[in-house]
């Protein structure tokens, strides 16, 4: 058995080949993920999850069956399967787990850049990007479930309402730092900016299997150029 060549250059040779073809592909969720309530079950759906999370730091998430996550974890496909119907339950879940713990991140570390009175929303903006960008860099498994070209539609809906909960996160605490003016609608900017952001950095990976520095730095200037629709160039820092 061999798996197809990640964007690294390695291999994980316990997924089999064109497992994208195969039962258990489907991009459609049959169901959601059966959450359990014994105790076994609980960790048998965490291995299941952690697994994955693995197989993913080696290779591309549409490469993985329901079977190669059995075999890794030493558990039958029917176990895997009663659990999670399809592959893309796993990656919903996946996506939902990795988008909370993303914007948790980011509104801590942006309290921290307001307490620390950073100078203006410009800086601000560009490190809690900076922040992000280290996350996905950092965890090839996270740029797979939120950056990689196969995204189910179900996935996209989750990640939309991460960043629409997000935006608006965004907005308190900025209103928290800045006297900010009252701008209709400024939760959809945060919005639309951020999706604008992973466009930009989902374009970068499938290239590079990383956000480059020019991809960032590109995200950054139209980040801020966008924000500047609708935020005056100087906001007053709050005493």
């Amino acid at each position: 058995m061999k798996s197809k060549d990640t964007q690294e250059g390695q291999t994980d040779e316990s997924v089999r080949e064109k497992a994208s073809h195969r039962k258990g592909r489907t991009g459609q969720i049959t169901r959601s993920a059966r959450i359990p309530t014994q105790e076994r079950s609980r960790k048998r759906y965490q291995t299941i999850l952690d697994t994955t999370i693995q197989l993913l730091e080696t290779t591309n998430i549409e490469d993985i069956s329901l079977h190669d996550i059995g075999k890794a974890c030493n558990l039958p496909s029917a176990s895997v399967h009663y659990l999670f119907s399809t592959m893309s339950a796993i990656h919903l879940e996946l996506s939902n787990t990795f988008n909370e713990q993303m914007t948790e991140k980011i509104v801590s570390f942006t309290r921290m850049l307001g307490s620390n009175h950073i100078g203006s929303w410009q800086e601000m903006t560009k490190c809690t990007m900076s922040l992000a960008r280290d996350e996905y860099n950092g965890s090839r498994a996270i740029s797979e479930v939120l950056l990689a070209p196969v995204v189910h539609r179900s996935v996209r809906a989750v990640s939309f309402q991460t960043n629409a909960a997000f935006g608006a996160a965004t907005v308190e605490l900025y209103n928290e730092f800045f006297i900010l003016p009252d701008i209709p609608n400024m939760a959809s900017y945060f919005v639309l900016s951020t999706e604008m952001t992973e466009g930009i950095w989902a374009g970068a990976y499938a290239r590079y299997g990383k956000i480059d520095d020019f991809a960032f730095e590109e995200s950054v200037r139209a980040t801020i150029a966008y924000l500047r629709c609708f935020l005056p160039e100087t906001l007053t820092l709050r005493n």
